[in-house]
């Protein structure tokens, strides 16, 4: 697998997996493409729960703050500011989700089917 883009940062790197995925060379043909796809897909199956965790954490931390920041001690924008990061870390959690569903798809129609 190729190195990342150096110009992913590490940040943009651990919260979404493409910037870790290999990239399509402009001169590739059919099968070559078909087979950076293949496994780009497999590594998705294979490390997107790191990536599903991150953004649950993210969406579990946010919730609890915003539920602990509702309160009259507390100023209201507190409260807003991290509804609004639930929001998206949900939206977050749910295209990560949708990633790995996506890529198992892809592996297992890939595979030779079962005998017996």
């Amino acid at each position: 697998m190729q190195a990342p883009s150096p110009t992913r940062s590490i940040w943009s790197r651990f919260w979404s997996p493409s910037g870790m995925l290999e990239r399509i060379p402009t001169d590739a043909d059919a099968r070559e493409a078909e087979d950076i796809v293949y496994r780009n897909d497999l590594w998705l199956k294979t490390y997107m729960d790191m990536y599903i965790l991150r953004w649950g954490g993210l969406f579990l931390g946010s919730l609890v703050l915003a539920v602990l920041t509702y309160n009259d001690g507390i100023p209201m924008v507190f409260n807003a500011a991290f509804a609004a990061l639930s929001v998206f870390a949900l939206a977050g959690l749910a295209v990560m989700i949708r990633t790995y569903r996506r890529a198992a798809a892809a592996v297992l129609k890939r595979l030779p089917p079962r005998k017996g």
